[in-house]
């Protein structure tokens, strides 16, 4: 019956249940699974204000109806958690099959699955698969034929599943819906495109698409980037926006005609059942049917061939975008804190956003002095900014088995450039106590980072780039060096802080000889201290005594700054034939300074 609805019409499924049980509850600390013993009444008249405001398919109230919630509830008896879980499944079934044969129109029931978490299963007694059986069997002692599973980060035991729904009921509707990111990957590391394509080609499923984690708008893009196979369905049910915390409550946004409106665009993309997840309410469906009235599925969009051969370093990484079309870039390093306080860093952040930097880079404990994680701290603040980052990582302190581990967990956390860095050794002092790593040097780990692109980046790789140090004494040799990174795959380079006419001459040259990007370092000097201790303390920098002769040690805050903007601005000028953008070193957190001559500059 569903698969003939299917074929003229867009299916409208209800919204949340928890997120709008929780709204109207009588119990603090009760999840609303077991609401269906505790609290029927209300189960179904959630289930009944979602049939009146038009949709066509309700779920049972049991995503989380499973043994991991009967352990939970301090159930440890087997033949106890069977029961107590039939239980909550077919008190579920009845209430929804009440609501449904309520209306006139023909209601669809679809018997709802959610993820169970493993490590909450007994050792030798659960497993994954089991478990999905056993659900499956609790919804067919009731006669379900559409079952839902929703959430999900994988598909292995899904599919597994469904083999086993099918063989028992063969005319069974089977639906998976998958939770991800804004860049495209679940929980388990795995990319939309790829489990798309698996359900694709997997006859058991009848219809797979996305739920939860992200909101329409977001959603739109996800599944636009998709290929969506024409002889499957497709389903999209985003939550209603972005989860908030409000006086420490969970909520979220509300924007009703917003969620409709990017509903109706990815109806337009050839999805066939559309519906609400967390934050959605009735409200929600109302609007959605009023605006999908008479709407006929649409036309699948046909995914552009031989996409999936190709390395993509642009896709969800505006930055490269930028940097390929050959626009000027303007990254800006923060360093991250020696403390657990990173409100400067955060509150710097922002302003670099408001002055329309395209990226934030963060160091990897440069000098071997510990800081704060650059990564994590990189994933923060993009989170938290809505800004591209660029962590440095060195390969000091990580062996391969880390350093594999920490460019997944980048890559999950939407991270796409990195600036790979052999890192500063440890002082020799200090050597008893902590030993360097270096599995890697970076040419080493550039090569394993290109050929991880190559396999599970395939479709979203990560961008990189390498040191340029344009005062070593042989330039001959910096440029083999170069070639080498290139060779391994460095889109880029970030110099270190130019001051002299020499050093615009040497990059110059490499720039002739070298079909590559070079972000030109700028570092402002803040103080004729801080020029002293630079030009005499930092290798690897050169400062020019004119440049030191511009300051003096009795110069207020401000006029140091004032001269660092000029020098600063006359150094960009001289490089601007060469540069392909700007790499800002921010001193002593002074962000307001970069600022002024980012907008100088303008």
């Amino acid at each position: 019956m569903i698969r003939e609805y299917l074929k003229e019409h867009i299916l409208i499924t209800d919204g949340a249940m928890g997120t709008y049980y929780d709204r109207k509850k009588t119990e603090n600390g009760r999840i609303a699974e077991e609401a269906n013993l505790l609290e029927p009444e209300l189960i179904s008249r959630i289930h009944e204000e979602y049939l009146e405001q038009g949709a066509r398919l309700i779920r049972t109230n049991t995503f989380a109806a499973n043994h991991a919630m009967a352990l939970s509830k301090g159930i440890h008896n087997r033949q106890e958690q069977d029961a107590y879980v039939k239980k909550i499944i077919q008190t579920g079934w009845k209430l929804a099959q009440d609501a449904a044969q309520k209306r006139q129109e023909e209601i669809f029931v679809a018997a709802d699955i959610g993820p169970v978490a493993e490590n909450l299963f007994y050792e030798d007694e659960f497993n994954e698969t089991e478990e999905y059986r056993f659900l499956a069997d609790c919804f067919l002692e009731c006669g379900a034929q559409i079952f839902n599973f929703e959430t999900f980060s994988d598909i292995k035991a899904v599919a597994i599943a469904a083999r086993y729904i099918k063989e028992k009921c063969p005319e069974a509707f089977v639906m998976i819906s998958f939770a991800a990111n804004r860049n495209g990957y679940t929980t388990r590391g795995i990319s939309i495109s790829r489990l798309f394509a698996e359900a694709a080609q997997t006859p058991e499923i009848d219809s797979y698409g996305c739920n939860c984690l992200l909101g329409a708008a977001h959603m739109y893009k996800l599944i636009k980037a998709q290929k969506l196979a024409t002889e499957k369905y497709i389903q999209v049910l985003p939550n209603s926006g972005y989860q908030q915390i409000v006086r420490g409550q969970a909520g979220h946004a509300d924007g009703v005609n917003y969620f409709a409106e990017k509903m109706e665009q990815i109806a337009d993309l050839g999805v066939n059942i559309l519906g609400g997840c967390c934050g959605t309410t009735p409200k929600h469906i109302r609007v959605l049917c009023e605006k999908l009235a008479g709407k006929v599925p649409q036309k699948k969009l046909a995914a552009e061939k031989g996409a999936e051969d190709t390395v993509s370093q642009t896709r969800n990484n505006p930055f490269m975008a930028k940097l390929q079309r050959g626009e000027k870039v303007i990254a800006v390093e923060l360093d991250p804190p020696f403390d657990q306080n990173a409100q400067k860093l955060m509150e710097g952040a922002f302003l670099l956003k408001q002055s329309n930097v395209d990226i934030i880079t963060l160091a990897d404990s440069p000098l071997a002095r510990a800081r704060a994680d650059s990564v994590l701290l990189a994933a923060k603040v993009s989170s938290m900014v809505d800004i591209p980052v660029m962590p440095h990582i060195a390969c000091r302190d990580r062996n391969r088995i880390s350093m594999h581990s920490t460019l997944l967990g980048a890559h999950i956390n939407g991270i796409r450039n990195l600036m790979i860095i052999t890192g500063d050794p440890v002082p020799s002092g200090e050597r008893d106590n902590t030993k360097s790593v270096f599995d890697f040097n970076s040419i080493r780990f550039m090569d394993y980072v290109k050929e991880l692109n190559h396999d599970i980046f395939l479709q979203d790789a990560f961008s990189y780039g390498g040191a340029l140090n344009q005062n070593q004494a042989n330039t001959d040799k910096v440029i083999e060096r170069m070639k080498k990174k290139i060779d391994a795959g460095a889109s880029w380079f970030m110099t270190q802080p130019i001051y002299s006419d020499e050093e615009v001459e040497k990059l110059a040259r490499m720039k002739r000889e070298l079909n590559t990007k070079i972000l030109c370092g700028i570092m402002p000097l803040v103080s004729y201290r801080n020029a002293m201790f630079i030009k005499n303390e930092m290798p690897g920098i050169q400062v020019p005594d004119e440049i030191v002769e511009q300051y003096r040690p009795d110069m207020s805050r401000g006029e140091a700054e004032d001269v660092a903007v000029r020098i600063s601005l006359s150094v960009m000028e001289k490089l601007e034939n060469i540069a392909d953008g700007f790499y800002f070193m921010t001193p002593f957190n002074r962000v307001s300074l970069i600022c002024r001559i980012i907008d100088a500059r303008k």
